[in-house]
């Protein structure tokens, strides 16, 4: 037996094993070796293409309990994982305090506790649901003590005090059973992923996604403060979420990690933790961990992926059977415009479009496994491409994909741009630009932006250079040397993910939707977000259509004029990641690929009665072979 969706949440249950959630809404049961034991089956209720992801998970006695993206909270059999009871996210909201016609709202959160017999968890409209166990029935909704903003994590370990962490960087200490926490701490300003008690030291530990004050978005990692809410220790050892924290059975050890895709080991025998190691080597970004009985560590990363592992020794002994694959990014062949490649989790694939206009197709023509991992971003050049690899590595190939030089990276990389005459290739890391030789590989320049981590790069036609930072600033440099010809900051928080440009104008997608400059930088000309759930991963311009794909499992054109609104498509199986434009015959074409190894194809009309996003078929990337346990 194999997973055959992507896993997104683990959790260890003494003397029964691993417990799993995933993308599709189901929960499954994995031994300690990761083998598979047994899968839920598909949820009876209505479940959109994109699926209802659990990221939320409790386990009491018997049951298992579970919120899914949309709000529906599920009670499953532990022993059977059979569905017992069904929430419906409408079911649990009190109407009273909802505006006419509200939906609930998509969102990922992970906040839910079993407190003597009754489940606290944020219902779809983040109220506060208090639900009896045993009979699943709805006791209370009442307006949630941390306000507007859901409920992340919580902690009943410590006897007499609970402490629960929300998605605005609080921690809240008091009691489920009262639902009153006088004291709030502010600790981050994002995500607190992970609120544990350290026996050891009676201590609480809390992750960073964000970091506070001058060092927001630059360094932050984990926060200990003590059960009256005094912060003692702060470990700064991050660029990116901290997602993932445990401890050893004997909390002698602590092990956190994130998308920065690594595991820091702690140790945790004085008051003050310190780093003694890290782990390295996993197949993408950390997501979450687990401590078996036996004291080994368990790690999920974001493709799917869940290993065993020996700290001790720094090695995987075991892996869950599971088969990922994702389109991260898609580019067409200048030189043949109806070719794409794209980038995958093993290589790269080349795919090709053809048919009519009225009948047009997607064939995948080669697949280039290149042994680097995955490869997170491609661009093409003259005979074949350039590629951005997870294991810090840049590669060019030719056409028939042997590679041609190899380039390792100072730092983790993230995107890759080739100048206009295709001479130079710059690389954004966490050490900064790296600007190299596109003939032979070498590094030929370094573009700083105050030392701080650089996510995205481009050239303009002038081939003057821009980099964004996770800060939100951008920053041109002259196309031969280090002067900064301008910069602009956005706000603080708006992360850049790409950058692009055409003719006219730069383009910058991150949060809060994709933006349009003007190549002298001065301002955001336009800002397309309408409609968006969450981060705009991507996006595409055609003549007067701008379109934007975002983690929320959306597509949206624009026009690109205004910034009217002129089609949405929510129905996608995955977080779209990849967007090309495409012609066939003499229609245009906007190919869109993501998790799950999905190539969506619509025509693309700039005005139409039915939006202007039509699908017109879909096509699946090959997954590799499961990989053997070692």
């Amino acid at each position: 037996m194999e997973l055959t969706d992507r896993i997104t949440r683990i959790l260890p249950v003494d003397g029964v094993g691993l417990l799993a959630a995933d993308v599709a809404g189901r929960i499954h049961l994995l031994d300690d070796r990761l083998r598979l034991l047994r899968s839920a089956p598909v949820p009876a209720t209505a479940v959109p293409p994109c699926g209802r992801p659990v990221y939320t998970v409790a386990v009491a006695g018997p049951w298992v309990v579970t919120k899914d993206k949309y709000g529906t909270i599920t009670k499953w059999s532990l022993d059977t994982l059979d569905p017992v009871d069904v929430l419906d996210a409408k079911a649990t909201a009190d109407h009273d305090h909802l505006v006419e016609d509200e939906e609930p709202s998509p969102e990922i959160s992970r906040g839910i506790a079993v407190w003597k017999g009754r489940v606290y968890v944020n219902n779809g409209f983040r109220q506060l649901a208090v639900i009896d166990l045993g009979s699943f029935a709805v006791e209370r909704i009442v307006p949630s003590f941390t306000g507007d903003v859901a409920l992340e994590s919580v902690c009943t370990d410590r006897p007499g005090i609970h402490a629960v962490g929300d998605r605005a960087g609080r921690v809240h200490l008091g009691s489920l059973e009262d639902l009153t926490f006088p004291t709030v701490v502010r600790v981050d300003h994002g995500n607190i992923h992970r609120l544990v008690h350290d026996r050891l030291h009676d201590l609480f530990w809390a992750t960073q996604d964000i970091g506070t004050g001058d060092d927001r978005y630059v360094r932050h990692g984990l926060v200990v403060l003590t059960p009256d809410g005094q912060v003692v220790h702060q470990l700064p050892f991050a660029r990116n979420d901290v997602e993932a924290l445990a401890f050893s059975r004997d909390h002698t050890r602590a092990y956190v990690g994130g998308f920065d895709g690594v595991i820091h080991v702690l140790d945790n025998t004085r008051p003050e933790p310190r780093i003694t190691r890290t782990l390295d080597g996993f197949s993408h970004q950390v997501s979450d961990c687990a401590v078996t009985e036996d004291d080994a560590l368990v790690v999920l990363t974001q493709d799917g992926h869940l290993v065993r592992t020996d700290p001790a020794r720094a090695t995987v002994t075991a892996r869950a059977p599971f088969r990922p694959q994702c389109v991260w990014d898609l580019q067409a062949d200048p030189a043949d415009p109806r070719t794409l490649y794209a980038a995958t989790d093993d290589g790269v694939a080349v795919v090709r479009a053809g048919g009519t206009a009225a009948a047009p197709l997607l064939s995948v023509t080669a697949h280039h496994v290149t042994g680097l991992g995955f490869t997170r971003r491609i661009q093409p050049v003259p005979d074949g491409w350039i590629g951005v690899t997870w294991d810090g590595k840049v590669v060019r190939a030719g056409r028939d994909g042997g590679l041609l030089w190899t380039s390792a990276m100072p730092a983790l990389s993230h995107t890759v741009a080739v100048s206009p005459d295709g001479r130079r290739a710059l690389v954004a890391t966490n050490a900064g630009a790296v600007e190299l030789d596109t003939a032979t590989g070498r590094t030929v320049g370094l573009l700083d932006v105050d030392g701080l981590p650089v996510w995205a790069t481009t050239y303009l036609p002038t081939g003057e250079r821009v980099v964004g930072t996770r800060t939100g600033e951008l920053r041109a440099f002259g196309a031969h040397d280090t002067t900064v010809t301008w910069r602009l900051r956005l706000r603080l928080g708006e992360y850049v993910k790409r950058l692009w440009s055409d003719a006219h104008h730069l383009y910058v997608t991150g949060s809060d939707g994709l933006k349009q400059i003007p190549h002298h930088g001065a301002r955001i000309e336009r800002r397309y977000v309408e409609l968006l759930d969450n981060t705009v991963e991507n996006g595409a311009v055609h003549a007067g259509t701008v379109c934007a794909v975002s983690y929320g499992c959306q597509i949206a054109a624009y026009d690109r004029h205004t910034g009217e609104l002129t089609g949405l498509v929510e129905d996608l199986p995955g977080e779209p990641k990849g967007v090309a434009v495409i012609r066939v015959d003499d229609e245009t074409f906007l190919v869109v690929g993501g998790r799950g190894g999905y190539l969506d194809l619509y025509r693309l009309r700039a005005r139409s009665p039915k939006g202007a996003l039509a699908r017109v078929r879909r096509t699946f990337l090959p997954r590799g072979a499961t990989r053997d346990t070692r």
